[in-house]
């Protein structure tokens, strides 16, 4: 007989917005399961933000040592051990995973491990190694995340193409690397293997960089990444690839041309898709045009008592925004409502300067009618970046040009993502240039640069020639 367990809410799916929502409901009282089929942490903590951050940083050093000389530092030049980078990646996930489960563990939240199945808004079945068990709960919360996209490109399925998740284990270096896209995912691996000193190449079918993001700064980063070394072709369109003697062999059309450019492995950073459950389909769930679990702002889909969080539910894939969906979900879902506003949420790139993001940018404000004055402050004028080394880059601050209220802001530039929560704050809280123009900043920081922005947006502007 099966085993059965009594809970509030039964949570599909430990990554970001499951195991927060786990905890954020033992905190309202709630009884409360888990299921997980495979690791604690999700894409984020086990195949995405974690790991890249840790090679970045990896690299990053690596690239910071190759320029000693200009900061009166002599010295023989690094090599990198990719393998020991490899080791030290896995320490900080696995050091981040038991840190989730002992959270879990601690709140007294029963974990399940196995697959889950949705039978009905009040009952799962998990096929666990000891057999199947079922959960019969209140609410549900399904939080399943997402799965990288495999475009119909023929020759995808060579094994020389991988996608993010698998290049993350690769522990050889590269000679040639081809990326398919250029959103954020392609962009910090090109610089990671660029660092590395491999030949890397972009092909994105956009016209920019970036396509979801402020031009301006995309082209910034495009004129950045060629001056490292990496190849771009924008507007590409991938039409085959097929093993070569020495690899495989991209085929695309640029600019009227057919390329064919060989390389030792293919990055497929073509995106990522929510996962469903299939059974959804059978209780009638809306879904939309790109798979995703249709949800109102309370996160509750329009099945009664099944809410969902995180990549399942679309849009803007990012770990942070599947945190906030998850507390906001738990909340509504135990009668504290709550609502998302999806504005508010920032977005970051982690390449070298960094790019970040938060709210309206200049041509979106302007298609919602809005009349915009933008401030802009370049990094070349700030004395702690000029100190650090790191010159390029600007804060582009976009308010209303009557009000002077802070609709949005793009920053590129170093730390750029520890930057943009001050804009994030005034983007929540419709503060207006002038309140940050007016807060004293520390002096030398980087955080001069977005008060310097926020003073030329309103027309106050000191270090600006």
């Amino acid at each position: 007989m099966a085993q059965v367990h009594e809970v509030t809410l039964a949570i599909l799916g430990g990554g970001p917005a499951g195991y927060l929502a786990a905890v954020r409901a033992k905190q309202m009282g709630a009884s409360v399961a888990i299921i997980e089929r495979e690791e604690f942490g999700g894409v984020c903590l086990n195949r995405g933000c974690i790991p890249t951050k840790a090679l970045l940083r990896t690299t990053e050093l690596t690239s910071i040592c190759c320029r000693g000389q200009e900061f009166g530092v002599q010295g023989q030049p690094s090599i990198v051990s990719w393998p020991a980078g490899h080791r030290r990646k896995e320490r900080v996930v696995k050091s981040l995973r038991l840190g989730v489960e002992h959270l879990l563990k601690h709140e007294q939240i029963h974990i399940i491990r196995g697959q889950g199945s949705i039978v009905d808004p009040q009952c799962l079945t998990v096929e666990t190694d000891n057999g199947v068990e079922a959960v019969h709960c209140q609410k549900l919360l399904v939080a399943t995340g997402s799965e990288p996209v495999r475009p119909p490109i023929a020759g995808i399925q060579l094994p020389r193409v991988l996608t993010s998740d698998e290049l993350l284990t690769l522990e050889e270096i590269p000679k040639r690397l081809a990326i398919i896209g250029g959103g954020v995912i392609g962009l910090e691996f090109a610089q990671m293997f660029n660092r590395l000193g491999s030949k890397v190449s972009i092909i994105e079918m956009a016209r920019q960089l970036l396509p979801q993001d402020d031009s301006e700064m995309a082209g910034e980063v495009l004129k950045i990444l060629k001056r490292q070394g990496v190849q771009v072709y924008l507007a590409g369109t991938v039409t085959e690839i097929a093993v070569a003697q020495a690899g495989v062999a991209v085929k695309f059309q640029f600019q009227d041309k057919i390329i064919l450019m060989e390389a030792d492995y293919v990055l497929l950073a073509t995106g990522r898709k929510p996962v469903v459950p299939p059974e959804l389909a059978s209780l009638s769930a809306a879904m939309s045009a790109q798979g995703a679990l249709i949800v109102n702002e309370q996160m509750e889909t329009n099945v009664p008592g099944i809410y969902a969080a995180g990549d399942v539910t679309g849009g803007k894939l990012l770990a942070h925004k599947a945190y906030m969906e998850g507390r906001i979900a738990v909340e509504n879902a135990l009668g504290f409502p709550r609502i998302m506003n999806e504005q508010t949420v920032p977005s970051c790139v982690y390449i070298q300067p960094e790019l970040a993001t938060v709210g309206l940018n200049e041509s979106e404000a302007a298609a919602q009618g809005r009349e915009v004055r933008t401030g802009r402050f370049y990094f070349r004028n700030n004395g702690r970046a000029l100190c650090l080394g790191e010159r390029e880059g600007l804060v582009k601050v976009v308010t209303d040009s009557r009000t002077h209220i802070v609709l949005g802001g793009q920053i590129l530039g170093p730390q750029a993502t520890e930057l943009i929560s001050e804009l994030t704050i005034a983007v929540s809280l419709g503060l207006k240039a002038d309140v940050l123009a007016d807060l004293v900043h520390p002096h030398p920081a980087l955080s001069e640069a977005v008060m310097e922005a926020c003073a030329d947006a309103v027309g106050r502007a000191i270090h600006k020639a």
